[in-house]
């Protein structure tokens, strides 16, 4: 897990909070992260997304967030719906094939979910990589149409060298390519909290590596 200080912000105040289990039907606004407060012109959601390449902590993240009370219904995550598009392919008698052949219909599946989690102003938290800023923008002008906020979490710029040690460690069916793992950790160097602020996200939360 990334290692975040206790500088005051939601995102490290829901890393301290107690597990609660999420009890709700409906999608709840993301307060696990940024505390809602009433009042006029205040939205009641927010869009959070996080940003950096596999193996650098986003999946690990999204879990501390769900076990400190996020509403499962307002996570998307590209790799989940892929694993669920391979899974219903197997199912019915078609071959296997590698995470990234499913990652059409996934981004078409998050992308009309997006829509409509914004639509009903609860917000949502975004569990992909990120890197490239039509991707970022995206999320950005959705939550801009629908009145609510966005927030990116800038996951650690490791070292090759860490992030290829961690890929190795995961399930043969979970690993990333070293070259693919090299641009993707290329792309998070090139990135800052500065810019994704230019983007348009309100706030850039940073948080800072484990060991």
């Amino acid at each position: 897990m990334l290692a975040v200080p206790r500088c005051g912000c939601a995102v490290c105040d829901a890393r301290a909070a107690a597990p609660v289990r999420a009890t709700v039907e409906a999608p709840r606004p993301l307060v696990v992260l940024r505390p809602v407060v009433a009042g006029p012109g205040v939205a009641p959601g927010v869009v959070v997304v996080l940003v950096g390449p596999p193996a650098a902590g986003k999946t690990t993240l999204r879990r501390e967030l769900l076990a400190a009370g996020l509403d499962p219904a307002a996570v998307l995550s590209l790799d989940d719906l892929r694993r669920r598009f391979r899974a219903a392919a197997v199912a019915t008698g078609l071959p296997a094939r590698e995470a990234q052949a499913y990652s059409l219909p996934a981004v078409r599946r998050a992308a009309r979910r997006g829509d409509a989690l914004a639509a009903f102003g609860t917000g949502y938290l975004a569990d992909a990589t990120h890197l490239r800023r039509a991707e970022r923008r995206e999320h950005v002008g959705r939550a801009a149409d629908a009145g609510l906020a966005a927030e990116a979490v800038l996951l650690p710029d490791l070292p090759l060298a860490e992030l290829l040690r961690r890929n190795a460690s995961r399930p043969d069916d979970e690993r990333v390519p070293e070259d693919v793992l090299a641009r993707f950790a290329h792309r998070r160097s090139l990135l800052d909290p500065d810019l994704l602020r230019e983007e348009g996200f309100a706030v850039v939360h940073a948080p800072a590596a484990s060991g």
